[in-house]
């Protein structure tokens, strides 16, 4: 969805967040912002999207591929893989788009983001796992 905004549409919008977020808070603490630094912030902003965007991928396909196995290796790759393609095609297609550019650097910020999302879905399974270990421990005489 936001890929495929053309470039004047994209920095609009991330524009507006930096500005109207981040420079609210920055006037509140007393700071004058600068230009420079909300682009500089803007940049931030925009790879800190990139992260979450697809670490909740990641988190997704991992639970997802995990309902049909319970082999925690082979659902890791298997998510990465496929969610690291995602990320590859979602580069690729800028090309198409005004204003854009395929970045592999980019697409290096989005598999950071899926293994942030994958790791989180490997955590949250293994704490599933021991607590139900331990309520099976107590309910056994």
């Amino acid at each position: 969805m936001f890929s495929a905004q053309n470039a004047d549409d994209s920095s609009r919008m991330s524009g507006a967040i930096t500005s109207g977020v981040f420079g609210a808070v920055l006037r509140w603490f007393g700071v004058t912002e600068t230009t420079a630094f909300l682009e500089t912030l803007e940049v931030f902003v925009r790879k800190t999207a990139h992260v979450f965007v697809f670490s909740l991928l990641g988190f997704c396909a991992f639970n997802a591929i995990g309902q049909l196995t319970e082999n925690t290796r082979n659902v890791f790759w298997i998510s990465l893989c496929f969610c690291s393609f995602y990320a590859a095609t979602d580069e690729f297609h800028q090309i198409f788009v005004p204003g854009r550019a395929c970045m592999w650097q980019d697409w290096l910020i989005d598999t950071a983001g899926v293994l942030l999302g994958v790791g989180a879905a490997i955590v949250l399974r293994l704490l599933i796992s021991s607590v139900r270990k331990r309520k099976a421990k107590k309910v056994m005489p």
